[in-house]
Order: structure tokens, then sequence, then C-alpha cells
């Protein structure tokens, strides 16, 4: 028989999901449950980035910076609730950030001023910091070794979901309550999570585990910690993720955007974007088995060459609907959805005393990336006289060509068991 070294989606004859016990699975729908919520409260604002603009009077350039507010902040929230995560438990701090970022949505329907819409989303975006770094963490310490980039993968499908929510709420509650109401329909949905949470998903099996490792006094905290050990690892890293979430945000914050500018209807914009997140769900989904596969460095570059080729079919073809959804769908299966095999470079590349700690920075000192690329390619547009098409274009192939650079840099960890990270093993 085989050792899940040498199969390792498969141990023995068994489905890869028989594998995987009923606590395991909770842990897995709590983390994608939060996921979703955070993408449908965040990429709301994707679609009414014109009708803001327009109603507090000031330029769409302007408007975008949003994006920015809210992910350039996220890293510091990221760090906190890491570190707290590290010292008192993964479960908590899950909740805690699920109901931050609702409220941060609920407040800025209720913005009166383009400033107090500034501030409610820099509060969002420091509470969903670790919307995603802590599940990941928690799949990662919970499911079994061979399937953790399975998990992962899994748990980004939320993202996907949270996207078709979105679309699906721009279709149905813009017309009738205008883009404030956009920011409402999460409220029911978090609630019912935050009791699913509390009642039925165990902590970490790993953080109990190392609990007595990891209570450290609050002069030795795990984000001290990662800086002073680890500051190589967590240096090429947090380059890794800003190129990386800068090459998918000039497509996933503006391709709405884009569609407007052509006076598209807003069903048509709808059904464009669901289809790119239908494309997300399956390539999250498909990520972590082409992980398994390739390993972690060849899946990502794959899947980002294809993806930004695919990117750029897709805003040259709008105007031909059948092909714009085939391009629509590729791009979020491959240019999005690479980014289900992130979590688990990062959580395979940071031993478990800093691992909620590390995440949660790295991946959201990612995302400033991607909160400052909408901007840049806006005024880059303007300066140059070019068209948002030309724009996206440009920067989605440039910033994919960066990352599979800088990818070779980065420590393969397909096959590794997380006790040798945990003992320091680079």
């Amino acid at each position: 028989m085989k050792s899940s070294e040498a199969t390792p989606v498969v141990a023995g004859s068994m489905p890869w999901y028989r594998d995987i016990t009923a606590a395991q699975w909770r842990v897995l729908a709590a983390a994608w449950g939060v996921w979703v919520m955070d993408a449908v409260d965040f990429l709301a604002i994707t679609f009414v980035l014109r009708d803001i603009a327009s109603e507090f009077n000031v330029p769409l350039s302007t408007a975008s910076l949003l994006l920015f507010a809210t992910y350039g902040v996220r890293w510091i929230g990221g760090l906190m609730f890491g570190s707290l995560s590290d010292r008192i438990g993964r479960k908590i701090p899950l909740v805690i950030t699920l109901v931050w970022f609702t409220g941060g949505a609920v407040l800025t329907g209720m913005s009166w001023s383009f400033v107090s819409l500034a501030v409610f989303r820099l509060l969002l975006g420091f509470g969903m910091a670790p919307g995603f770094s802590l599940g990941a963490t928690m799949v990662a310490e919970s499911w079994p070794e061979r399937h953790r980039a399975i998990g992962i993968g899994i748990l980004d499908t939320g993202w996907g979901l949270g996207a078709i929510g979105a679309a699906i709420a721009y279709d149905l509650v813009y017309p009738h309550f205008g883009w404030r109401g956009m920011f409402f329909v999460g409220v029911i949905p978090a609630l019912l999570l935050v009791v699913f949470i509390l009642l039925f998903v165990p902590e970490s099996q790993a953080f109990r585990k190392g609990a007595k490792h990891v209570r450290v006094p609050l002069r030795d905290n795990p984000a001290v910690i990662l800086f002073r050990r680890y500051p190589k690892r967590v240096g090429y890293l947090a380059l890794l993720m800003l190129v990386l979430c800068f090459g998918s945000w000039p497509f996933q914050g503006l391709f709405p955007t884009y569609l407007k500018s052509l006076s598209f209807e807003p069903l048509t914009i709808t059904w464009l974007t669901m289809t790119s997140a239908v494309g997300q769900v399956f390539g999250f989904f498909a990520s972590g088995f082409i992980a398994e596969r390739l390993g972690r460095r060849a899946g990502i570059s794959a899947m980002l060459g294809a993806g930004a080729l695919s990117v750029v079919a897709l805003v040259y073809s709008v105007n031909y609907l059948l092909l714009a959804e085939c391009f629509a769908f590729l791009s979020g299966f491959f240019l999005v959805g690479s980014s289900g095999i992130w979590g688990t470079i990062l959580t395979e590349n940071l031993p478990r005393e800093v691992r909620a700690s590390g995440v949660g920075f790295l991946y959201n000192i990612g995302v400033v990336g991607g909160g400052i690329a909408p901007y840049i390619v806006l005024s880059t547009v303007k300066a140059a006289s070019m068209t948002i098409a030309l724009g996206i274009a440009v920067f989605t192939i440039v910033a994919a060509l960066a990352a599979i650079v800088i990818l070779r840099s980065v420590r393969e960890t397909k096959g590794m068991q997380l006790s040798e990270i945990d003992g320091g093993g680079h």
C-alpha cells in the first residue's frame, strides 16, 4: 500500500472526503460562512462606486479609494486579531470579526457624508481583517495533513459565493433600495452564523494541544515573536502577497465599473459578474487539488498565467455576450481562483506559535495592494488617456508575471507535515 505522501489526496482506497470527521466539516462550514459574509459585505461597494461618487460629488478615482480605506488598515486588524487568537484560541476571535464587519457594513449604508463613509469603511476593514486568516488557520490545524490544501481551497469558495451574493443583491436590492440597501443584506445570515459557531464548532485541536506553549506573557506577544524570529520569511511572503493581491484587483474591483461605463444594464452586469463569481467558486475548489498535484508554487503560477490571459480576452469581448460569459468564467476560475492556494502557502510556512498572527498580518498586508490597485489603474487611465479595458489588462498581466518571479523564492511545502514547520524547519 502506498504511503499518504505518495497519494496526498487518498488514504488507501478511501475517498478523501470520507477521511474528514463531522467536527472537521463543521470547522470548515463556520470558516466558509464567515468568508462568504466577508465577501458580500465588502464586494457590495464595487457595484455602487459610481453611485457613491455621484451622491457625495467626488471623482470616481476618489471613490475608488474606499477600497483602499478598507484594505489599508486590515494588516493592523489581522496582526492584532491573530495575536489574540494565538493566545486565547481561534473560535472567539472568529465570532468577534464576523460581528464587527457586519456592523461596519450597516454603518456604511447609514453614511451621511463621504468622510463618514470613509471612516466606516476603515472600521469595517479593521474588523474583517482576520476573516480568512483565522478560518484558514482553523482548517489547517483541524483537517488531516494530506487534505489541508483541499480544505483551504474549499474554504476560499466562500469568496466566490459571496461575490454571487453581492451580484444577486445588486439585481434584487439595488433597484428598489438604492446603493445603501446593498449593505444591509448580511445582517440576518451573520446572526445565524454566530449562533452556529458558538454552539457547534470546536476549538482548534492543534491550539488546544499546544496551548501551554502558545499562552505567553504579553511582553512575548506572538506578533513580536513573528518579526523577531522570522524576519526574512515575513519579508518575502509579504512581498508575494502584495503582488498577488494587486494583480487580481484591477479585475475584481473595476470590472463592474467598466461595464457601467459602457452603459450596460444592471441585469447584464449581474450576469457577467455572477458568471465570474461562479468561475471563482469552481476555481477555489479546484485550487486545492491543483496545489496537491503540481505543488504550491507551480499551481499558483499556472493559474495566474491562464487567468491573466483570460482577463485580457474578457475586457475586449464584452460586446459579444456569450464569448464574454466564457471568459468571465475563466477569469474567475484561474485568476481569482488561484488565491485558494495563498492560505495554504502561508499556513504551511509559519509555525504554530505565530501562525494566526503571521497569516493575519501577511494576508492583510497583501490586500493593501489590492485596495490601492483600482485607484492606480484609474489614475493611470486618466493620466495616459487609456481605456479602462487597457488599464485592467496591462496591470493584470504585469502583476501576474511579477508574482510568478517572486514565487521562485518561496519554499515549496507540498507534502510537509505541520510538525516539521512547528519545529522550526525552513
